[in-house]
Protein backbone atom coordinates (compact mmCIF):
# COMPACT_ATOMS: atom_id res chain seq x y z
CA UNK A 1 0.00 0.00 0.00
CA UNK A 2 3.06 2.49 0.81
CA UNK A 3 4.47 1.70 -2.47
CA UNK A 4 1.29 2.50 -4.52
CA UNK A 5 1.40 5.64 -2.39
CA UNK A 6 4.52 6.44 -3.42
CA UNK A 7 3.15 5.99 -6.91
CA UNK A 8 0.61 8.52 -6.47
CA UNK A 9 2.75 11.21 -5.20
CA UNK A 10 4.84 10.62 -8.28
CA UNK A 11 1.39 11.35 -10.65
CA UNK A 12 0.43 14.09 -8.22
CA UNK A 13 3.66 15.64 -9.04
CA UNK A 14 3.34 15.29 -12.58
CA UNK A 15 6.40 12.51 -12.96
CA UNK A 16 6.28 9.75 -15.14
CA UNK A 17 6.13 6.39 -14.33
CA UNK A 18 8.88 4.21 -14.91
CA UNK A 19 7.92 1.03 -16.76
CA UNK A 20 8.62 -1.55 -14.11
CA UNK A 21 6.83 1.27 -11.72
CA UNK A 22 3.74 1.24 -14.26
CA UNK A 23 3.48 -2.75 -14.50
CA UNK A 24 3.70 -3.26 -10.82
CA UNK A 25 0.60 -0.47 -10.44
CA UNK A 26 -1.43 -2.24 -12.70
CA UNK A 27 -0.82 -5.93 -11.54
CA UNK A 28 -1.53 -4.60 -8.16
CA UNK A 29 -4.93 -3.33 -9.28
CA UNK A 30 -5.57 -6.03 -11.34
CA UNK A 31 -4.71 -8.68 -8.21
CA UNK A 32 -7.30 -6.56 -6.13
CA UNK A 33 -4.49 -5.68 -3.45
CA UNK A 34 -5.85 -1.64 -4.49
CA UNK A 35 -9.16 -0.43 -3.13
CA UNK A 36 -11.85 1.08 -5.14
CA UNK A 37 -10.67 4.81 -3.54
CA UNK A 38 -7.04 4.21 -5.19
CA UNK A 39 -7.26 2.80 -8.18
CA UNK A 40 -10.01 6.07 -8.55
CA UNK A 41 -7.09 8.10 -7.59
CA UNK A 42 -4.36 6.38 -9.91
CA UNK A 43 -7.01 7.00 -13.17
CA UNK A 44 -7.63 10.53 -12.37
CA UNK A 45 -3.64 11.06 -11.66
CA UNK A 46 -2.86 9.30 -14.58
CA UNK A 47 -5.15 11.17 -16.79
CA UNK A 48 -3.73 14.58 -15.08
CA UNK A 49 -0.44 13.80 -15.95
CA UNK A 50 -1.00 12.60 -19.39
CA UNK A 51 0.61 8.96 -20.35
CA UNK A 52 3.25 8.19 -22.35
CA UNK A 53 3.95 5.23 -24.49
CA UNK A 54 6.51 3.65 -22.13
CA UNK A 55 3.27 3.43 -19.41
CA UNK A 56 1.03 2.60 -22.03
CA UNK A 57 3.14 -0.54 -22.99
CA UNK A 58 3.82 -1.45 -20.00
CA UNK A 59 0.18 -1.41 -19.20
CA UNK A 60 -0.92 -3.45 -21.88
CA UNK A 61 1.40 -6.34 -21.33
CA UNK A 62 0.18 -6.73 -18.02
CA UNK A 63 -3.35 -6.58 -19.72
CA UNK A 64 -2.31 -9.20 -22.16
CA UNK A 65 -0.39 -11.07 -19.21
CA UNK A 66 -3.88 -11.19 -17.24
CA UNK A 67 -5.86 -12.68 -20.25
CA UNK A 68 -7.00 -15.93 -20.84
CA UNK A 69 -5.72 -16.62 -23.75
CA UNK A 70 -7.50 -19.09 -26.74
CA UNK A 71 -5.57 -21.79 -28.63
CA UNK A 72 -6.49 -21.04 -32.20
CA UNK A 73 -3.93 -20.16 -35.35
CA UNK A 74 -3.47 -16.28 -35.77
CA UNK A 75 -1.86 -16.59 -38.27
CA UNK A 76 -2.89 -13.77 -41.25
CA UNK A 77 -5.47 -13.21 -38.52
CA UNK A 78 -7.50 -9.62 -38.24
CA UNK A 79 -9.05 -7.45 -35.93
CA UNK A 80 -11.32 -4.85 -36.62
CA UNK A 81 -12.53 -2.53 -33.44
CA UNK A 82 -12.20 1.02 -32.44
CA UNK A 83 -12.05 3.16 -29.04
CA UNK A 84 -15.58 4.49 -29.21
CA UNK A 85 -16.47 7.51 -27.67
CA UNK A 86 -16.59 9.08 -31.05
CA UNK A 87 -20.13 10.04 -30.38
CA UNK A 88 -21.10 9.72 -34.03
CA UNK A 89 -24.21 7.52 -33.68
CA UNK A 90 -23.28 5.27 -36.47
CA UNK A 91 -24.24 2.02 -36.51
CA UNK A 92 -21.84 -0.82 -36.33
CA UNK A 93 -19.31 -0.50 -39.10
CA UNK A 94 -16.58 -2.71 -38.32
CA UNK A 95 -18.89 -5.28 -36.91
CA UNK A 96 -20.48 -5.25 -40.32
CA UNK A 97 -16.76 -5.07 -42.07
CA UNK A 98 -15.77 -8.11 -40.19
CA UNK A 99 -18.27 -10.57 -42.33
CA UNK A 100 -16.91 -8.87 -45.44
CA UNK A 101 -13.44 -9.77 -44.80
CA UNK A 102 -14.07 -13.07 -43.63
CA UNK A 103 -16.07 -13.62 -47.16
CA UNK A 104 -12.87 -12.70 -48.55
CA UNK A 105 -10.86 -15.41 -47.28
CA UNK A 106 -9.20 -13.51 -44.67
CA UNK A 107 -9.58 -15.08 -40.80
CA UNK A 108 -11.74 -13.08 -38.05
CA UNK A 109 -11.18 -12.66 -34.39
CA UNK A 110 -12.98 -9.61 -33.09
CA UNK A 111 -12.22 -8.32 -29.58
CA UNK A 112 -15.56 -5.86 -28.25
CA UNK A 113 -17.91 -5.98 -25.52
CA UNK A 114 -21.56 -4.79 -25.35
CA UNK A 115 -22.25 -1.29 -25.79
CA UNK A 116 -20.44 1.32 -23.41
CA UNK A 117 -20.43 5.04 -25.29
CA UNK A 118 -23.45 4.06 -27.87
CA UNK A 119 -26.87 2.54 -28.34
CA UNK A 120 -25.42 -1.09 -29.65
CA UNK A 121 -21.84 -2.64 -28.69
CA UNK A 122 -21.23 -5.41 -31.26
CA UNK A 123 -22.08 -7.84 -28.89
CA UNK A 124 -25.07 -6.51 -28.59
CA UNK A 125 -25.76 -6.39 -32.13
CA UNK A 126 -23.85 -9.88 -32.94
CA UNK A 127 -26.74 -11.74 -31.13
CA UNK A 128 -29.26 -9.75 -32.84
CA UNK A 129 -28.14 -11.06 -35.75
CA UNK A 130 -28.33 -14.75 -34.36
CA UNK A 131 -24.80 -14.77 -32.93
CA UNK A 132 -23.88 -16.32 -29.53
CA UNK A 133 -21.37 -13.74 -28.73
CA UNK A 134 -20.43 -14.28 -25.24
CA UNK A 135 -18.60 -17.66 -25.95
CA UNK A 136 -15.60 -18.95 -23.09
CA UNK A 137 -12.38 -20.00 -24.30
CA UNK A 138 -13.20 -23.89 -25.24
CA UNK A 139 -16.44 -22.55 -26.80
CA UNK A 140 -14.33 -19.55 -29.26
CA UNK A 141 -11.66 -22.10 -30.11
CA UNK A 142 -14.07 -24.80 -31.40
CA UNK A 143 -15.89 -21.91 -33.53
CA UNK A 144 -12.68 -20.15 -35.35
CA UNK A 145 -11.61 -23.88 -36.17
CA UNK A 146 -14.99 -24.69 -37.96
CA UNK A 147 -15.57 -21.04 -39.65
CA UNK A 148 -12.03 -18.71 -39.23
CA UNK A 149 -13.77 -16.77 -37.31
CA UNK A 150 -14.67 -15.41 -33.86
CA UNK A 151 -15.64 -12.96 -31.36
CA UNK A 152 -13.74 -12.72 -27.87
CA UNK A 153 -16.45 -11.13 -25.77
CA UNK A 154 -14.23 -9.07 -23.56
CA UNK A 155 -15.76 -9.89 -19.99
CA UNK A 156 -15.09 -13.58 -20.44
CA UNK A 157 -11.40 -13.31 -21.46
CA UNK A 158 -10.49 -10.30 -19.43
CA UNK A 159 -11.75 -11.34 -15.91
CA UNK A 160 -9.13 -9.45 -13.99
CA UNK A 161 -11.32 -5.80 -15.47
CA UNK A 162 -13.67 -6.65 -12.88
CA UNK A 163 -10.94 -4.57 -9.79
CA UNK A 164 -11.07 -2.05 -12.16
CA UNK A 165 -14.88 -1.51 -13.43
CA UNK A 166 -16.02 0.31 -9.74
CA UNK A 167 -13.06 3.00 -10.29
CA UNK A 168 -14.07 3.52 -13.93
CA UNK A 169 -17.65 4.22 -12.83
CA UNK A 170 -16.82 6.41 -9.98
CA UNK A 171 -14.65 8.18 -12.03
CA UNK A 172 -16.83 8.85 -14.58
CA UNK A 173 -14.72 10.00 -17.39
CA UNK A 174 -12.47 8.70 -19.78
CA UNK A 175 -9.56 6.62 -18.70
CA UNK A 176 -6.37 5.25 -20.53
CA UNK A 177 -8.82 1.91 -20.96
CA UNK A 178 -10.36 3.58 -23.18
CA UNK A 179 -7.10 3.92 -25.05
CA UNK A 180 -6.24 -0.06 -24.80
CA UNK A 181 -9.23 -1.47 -25.25
CA UNK A 182 -8.71 -2.22 -28.68
CA UNK A 183 -4.73 -3.35 -27.83
CA UNK A 184 -6.07 -5.96 -25.66
CA UNK A 185 -6.98 -8.57 -28.16
CA UNK A 186 -6.65 -11.97 -25.63
CA UNK A 187 -5.61 -14.02 -29.46
CA UNK A 188 -2.59 -11.72 -29.53
CA UNK A 189 -3.61 -10.87 -32.91
CA UNK A 190 -0.71 -9.19 -35.15
CA UNK A 191 -2.45 -7.08 -37.78
CA UNK A 192 -5.27 -4.74 -36.50
CA UNK A 193 -7.61 -2.28 -38.24
CA UNK A 194 -8.17 0.25 -34.77
CA UNK A 195 -10.12 3.05 -34.87
CA UNK A 196 -10.07 5.49 -32.35
CA UNK A 197 -11.82 8.96 -31.11
CA UNK A 198 -9.04 11.79 -31.79
CA UNK A 199 -5.99 11.93 -34.03
CA UNK A 200 -3.64 11.94 -30.90
CA UNK A 201 -5.34 8.79 -29.87
CA UNK A 202 -4.57 7.17 -33.21
CA UNK A 203 -0.87 7.68 -33.19
CA UNK A 204 -0.62 6.34 -29.77
CA UNK A 205 -1.93 3.31 -29.97
CA UNK A 206 0.45 2.91 -33.10
CA UNK A 207 3.39 3.87 -31.13
CA UNK A 208 2.22 1.04 -27.97
CA UNK A 209 1.49 -1.82 -31.02
CA UNK A 210 4.72 -0.78 -32.53
CA UNK A 211 6.55 -1.83 -28.97
CA UNK A 212 4.58 -4.87 -28.71
CA UNK A 213 5.63 -6.24 -31.95
CA UNK A 214 2.41 -6.34 -34.35
CA UNK A 215 3.04 -6.86 -37.85
CA UNK A 216 1.03 -4.69 -39.75
CA UNK A 217 -1.97 -2.12 -38.51
CA UNK A 218 -3.88 0.84 -39.39
CA UNK A 219 -4.86 3.26 -36.47
CA UNK A 220 -7.26 6.24 -38.23
CA UNK A 221 -9.42 8.89 -37.42
CA UNK A 222 -11.85 10.62 -39.16
CA UNK A 223 -11.36 14.37 -39.51
CA UNK A 224 -15.70 13.85 -39.20
CA UNK A 225 -14.88 12.55 -35.56
CA UNK A 226 -15.48 9.04 -36.55
CA UNK A 227 -13.49 6.07 -35.20
CA UNK A 228 -13.56 4.60 -38.78
CA UNK A 229 -12.02 5.17 -42.31
CA UNK A 230 -15.07 7.74 -43.53
CA UNK A 231 -16.83 8.39 -46.77
CA UNK A 232 -17.59 11.90 -45.26
CA UNK A 233 -14.33 13.41 -44.75
CA UNK A 234 -10.42 12.43 -45.09
CA UNK A 235 -9.02 10.25 -42.73
CA UNK A 236 -5.83 10.42 -40.85
CA UNK A 237 -4.01 7.36 -40.93
CA UNK A 238 -0.65 5.75 -39.26
CA UNK A 239 0.28 2.54 -40.26
CA UNK A 240 2.41 0.30 -38.49
CA UNK A 241 4.23 -1.65 -40.68
CA UNK A 242 7.70 -3.70 -40.32
CA UNK A 243 8.54 -2.31 -37.11
CA UNK A 244 8.21 1.34 -38.01
CA UNK A 245 5.06 4.10 -37.90
CA UNK A 246 3.84 5.80 -40.74
CA UNK A 247 1.91 8.74 -41.02
CA UNK A 248 0.30 8.90 -43.82
CA UNK A 249 -1.23 11.03 -46.05
CA UNK A 250 -4.99 12.07 -45.49
CA UNK A 251 -6.71 9.09 -46.81
CA UNK A 252 -9.95 10.59 -48.98
CA UNK A 253 -12.25 7.53 -50.26
CA UNK A 254 -12.63 9.32 -53.67
CA UNK A 255 -9.56 7.39 -54.15
CA UNK A 256 -11.40 4.15 -54.55
CA UNK A 257 -14.20 5.49 -56.49
CA UNK A 258 -16.39 7.18 -53.78
CA UNK A 259 -18.40 10.26 -53.19
CA UNK A 260 -18.22 11.97 -50.35
CA UNK A 261 -21.73 11.52 -47.92
CA UNK A 262 -23.62 13.54 -45.21
CA UNK A 263 -23.05 11.05 -42.16
CA UNK A 264 -26.56 11.33 -41.89
CA UNK A 265 -26.74 8.13 -43.86
CA UNK A 266 -24.74 6.14 -41.35
CA UNK A 267 -27.28 6.78 -38.63
CA UNK A 268 -27.53 4.00 -36.29
CA UNK A 269 -30.01 3.24 -33.36
CA UNK A 270 -30.54 0.58 -30.47
CA UNK A 271 -29.18 -2.97 -31.48
CA UNK A 272 -32.00 -4.52 -33.47
CA UNK A 273 -31.98 -1.67 -35.92
CA UNK A 274 -27.84 -2.04 -37.07
CA UNK A 275 -28.90 -5.69 -37.20
CA UNK A 276 -31.14 -5.12 -39.71
CA UNK A 277 -28.96 -2.51 -41.66
CA UNK A 278 -26.44 -5.05 -41.23
CA UNK A 279 -28.30 -7.84 -42.77
CA UNK A 280 -29.57 -5.64 -45.24
CA UNK A 281 -25.88 -4.75 -46.46
CA UNK A 282 -24.86 -8.66 -46.97
CA UNK A 283 -28.08 -9.41 -48.92
CA UNK A 284 -27.71 -6.31 -51.07
CA UNK A 285 -30.29 -4.28 -49.88
CA UNK A 286 -29.01 -1.59 -48.40
CA UNK A 287 -28.83 2.27 -49.01
CA UNK A 288 -25.30 2.85 -50.92
CA UNK A 289 -23.28 4.76 -48.71
CA UNK A 290 -23.78 1.81 -45.78
CA UNK A 291 -23.08 -0.70 -47.71
CA UNK A 292 -19.75 1.60 -49.14
CA UNK A 293 -18.52 2.44 -45.94
CA UNK A 294 -18.12 -1.24 -44.61
CA UNK A 295 -16.75 -2.20 -48.10
CA UNK A 296 -14.16 0.92 -47.80
CA UNK A 297 -13.30 -0.68 -43.85
CA UNK A 298 -13.63 -4.25 -44.80
CA UNK A 299 -10.89 -3.28 -47.77
CA UNK A 300 -8.11 -1.81 -45.36
CA UNK A 301 -9.17 -5.02 -43.15
CA UNK A 302 -8.09 -7.30 -45.78
CA UNK A 303 -4.86 -5.57 -46.83
CA UNK A 304 -3.55 -5.56 -43.53
CA UNK A 305 -4.02 -9.47 -43.32
CA UNK A 306 -1.19 -9.60 -45.81
CA UNK A 307 -3.80 -11.16 -48.31
CA UNK A 308 -3.12 -8.38 -50.66
CA UNK A 309 -0.10 -6.35 -52.11
CA UNK A 310 -2.53 -3.35 -52.44
CA UNK A 311 -5.44 -1.87 -50.97
CA UNK A 312 -7.00 -1.04 -54.32
CA UNK A 313 -6.59 -5.43 -55.17
CA UNK A 314 -7.91 -5.97 -51.11
CA UNK A 315 -10.88 -2.98 -52.27
CA UNK A 316 -11.93 -5.49 -55.26
CA UNK A 317 -11.95 -8.72 -52.49
CA UNK A 318 -14.11 -6.58 -50.39
CA UNK A 319 -16.53 -5.28 -53.14
CA UNK A 320 -17.11 -9.04 -54.42
CA UNK A 321 -17.30 -10.89 -51.25
CA UNK A 322 -20.47 -8.75 -50.97
CA UNK A 323 -21.66 -8.88 -54.18
CA UNK A 324 -21.17 -13.02 -54.59
CA UNK A 325 -22.89 -13.43 -51.23
CA UNK A 326 -19.94 -14.56 -49.34
CA UNK A 327 -20.15 -11.90 -46.73
CA UNK A 328 -23.62 -13.07 -46.21
CA UNK A 329 -22.72 -16.60 -45.86
CA UNK A 330 -20.08 -15.70 -43.37
CA UNK A 331 -22.41 -14.44 -41.31
CA UNK A 332 -24.86 -17.26 -41.50
CA UNK A 333 -22.02 -19.81 -40.90
CA UNK A 334 -21.08 -18.02 -38.18
CA UNK A 335 -24.51 -17.99 -36.12
CA UNK A 336 -24.77 -21.36 -37.33
CA UNK A 337 -21.56 -22.35 -35.33
CA UNK A 338 -21.98 -20.20 -32.06
CA UNK A 339 -25.37 -21.61 -31.42
CA UNK A 340 -24.29 -25.19 -32.68
CA UNK A 341 -21.76 -25.29 -30.37
CA UNK A 342 -23.25 -23.67 -27.56
CA UNK A 343 -25.95 -26.41 -27.66
CA UNK A 344 -22.93 -29.14 -27.30
CA UNK A 345 -21.38 -27.33 -24.17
Amino acid sequence: MTEFKVILEKLAQRQDLKPKEAADAMQAILQGKIGVELTTAFLLGMRAKGETIEEYTAFVQVMRDAAIQPNVDIEGAVDLCGTGGDNSGTFNISTAAMFVVAGAGVPVLKHGNRSVSSKSGSADVLEELGIVATLHKEEVEKVFEQTKMAFLFAPHFHPAMKQVMPARNVLGIRSFFNTMGPLLNPAGVKRQVVGAFDQRTAHQIALILCNLDSEHTFSVHSRDGLDEISLCAPTFIYELYEGDVYERPAFDAASLGYKTVGIHKLEGKDAAFNADIIRAIMEGKSIEAQRNIVVLNAAFGIHVSGKTDTLEQAHELAVDSVKSGAALKALNRMAEATNDVMQLS
